[in-house]
């Protein structure tokens, strides 16, 4: 079976589209209804169910999900190994990340991996929602490298390394709370707040704080997405509440600043990096968790 018509079938099932599918893997639509004409041949059964919000794996193709997923992510961890041999400097490392870390480290340190490694490139799928997105996507082996909250411990997925996330009340450097060395929740109540959307879980990570005080904030904004909400915080207009070290870039120009907060549960938040169990990391993945390591030290 080639990988290609594997890869195909994977992209619409991921995607719920053929014309979403082959932009994912760079083909026509047309080859791509080809390859899933000929997996559906092979396996004597239809594998998508067309729905009016888009195309839906059948059990049948359930079960070759599956399959094609842990087949093209040994012939990947193969190719790498082979490349490595040859001393090609080539290769996918795929990334499922919360947002948390994205503009502080996973920007910076993909940035500085490529100086390094031509050659080398990256998919990045970043979470807005649940740890549970990051172990998905490892489990199925969608992705090489998780980076999320350390919350539940799964024995599926192996922790490579963990880093302190401690959240902080993040502002303009204008507003009145700015100059303060820390803040506790009870003393943002009143206060306008950007907060992100319910189902994530760095909201659900304040609420629990907010309980455990007592304390009601006033949402004045809610986003699904940290950009929009450290955008609110530079208007002066009131402040938002995430990890400090999503807002590292923007503390150290002095467009933003972080006061810690002062509840217990807040600054003992860690973050991980992970993978699946018993699945080998390629050199190139390897070597780029290694630079995030140091990527998530302090300062």
């Amino acid at each position: 079976m080639q990988i290609a018509v594997l890869r195909s079938f994977l992209g619409v099932a991921r995607l719920g589209s053929v014309r979403k599918g082959a932009e994912h893997v760079n083909i026509t639509p047309s080859a791509v209804s080809r390859h899933i004409a000929i997996l559906e041949r092979v396996v004597g059964a239809l594998l998508f169910e067309r729905r009016p919000r888009g195309m839906v794996l059948t059990p049948e193709g359930e079960i070759l999900r599956k399959y094609a997923m842990r087949t093209v992510s040994n012939f990947d961890v193969v190719k790498s190994a082979v490349d490595e041999i040859r001393g090609l400097r080539r290769g996918l490392v795929r990334i499922y990340a919360i947002e948390a870390v994205t503009s502080g480290v996973l920007n910076p340190a993909i940035r500085e991996f490529l100086s390094d490694h031509v050659g080398i490139s990256f998919e990045v799928e970043v979470i807005t929602r649940d740890n549970n997105d990051v172990i998905h996507g490892l489990l199925r082996d969608q992705t090489d490298i998780g980076i999320m909250y350390k919350l539940n411990v799964n024995s599926d997925i192996e922790y490579l390394a963990e880093f302190e996330t401690p959240f902080a009340a993040i502002m303009s450097p204008s507003h009145p709370l700015a100059s303060k060395e820390k803040l506790s929740i009870r003393e943002l109540a009143g206060t306008p707040v950007a907060a992100l959307h319910p189902s994530s879980a760095t909201r659900r990570l304040i609420e629990e704080a907010m309980r455990a005080t007592s304390t009601q904030l006033d949402y004045t904004l809610v986003v699904n997405s940290f950009e929009m909400a450290k955008e609110f915080a530079r208007t002066s207009v009131g402040v938002t509440i995430l990890p400090a070290i999503s807002a590292r870039l923007e503390s150290k120009v002095g467009s933003l600043v972080t006061v810690p907060l002062s509840e217990w549960t807040l600054n003992r938040v860690r973050a991980t990096i992970c993978k699946h169990r018993g699945r080998p990391l390629a050199k190139a993945e390897q070597s780029f968790v290694d630079l995030l390591k140091l990527r998530c030290k302090p300062g």
